[in-house]
């Protein structure tokens, strides 16, 4: 993971809100999946230990955005995003069943 996905992890929220093609709201949905299961390891070097867990707090803020995408064709996408980033594994339970996958 490198120093740039955690401000990529804003803009790919943000691109959740707007009007986007079903192919590019997949592409917005894996890619920010794959950020949150990243981990620091390049950035280690440089001092970044964290960055995997900063990027993870960073879509926590959006997680409501992630969990309204019940119908995307990255079902499994959008229900390892919340499985991972959220810290209250009860309150994962309340969220959409459609972003669970159920």
């Amino acid at each position: 993971m490198h120093s740039a996905a955690l401000p990529t992890v804003s803009v790919l929220l943000a691109g959740l809100l707007d009007e986007l093609s079903a192919d590019a709201r997949d592409l917005v949905l894996e890619l920010l999946q794959q950020i949150v299961m990243g981990e620091s390891d390049d950035e280690g070097a440089l001092g970044q230990t964290d960055l995997g867990d900063r990027c993870r707090e960073a879509a926590r803020t959006g997680l409501w955005l992630v969990c309204r995408e019940p119908v995307t064709r990255r079902r499994e996408t959008a229900k390892a995003i919340p499985e991972r980033i959220e810290n209250e594994k009860p309150r994962l339970a309340a969220y959409p069943a459609g972003a669970r996958g159920k």
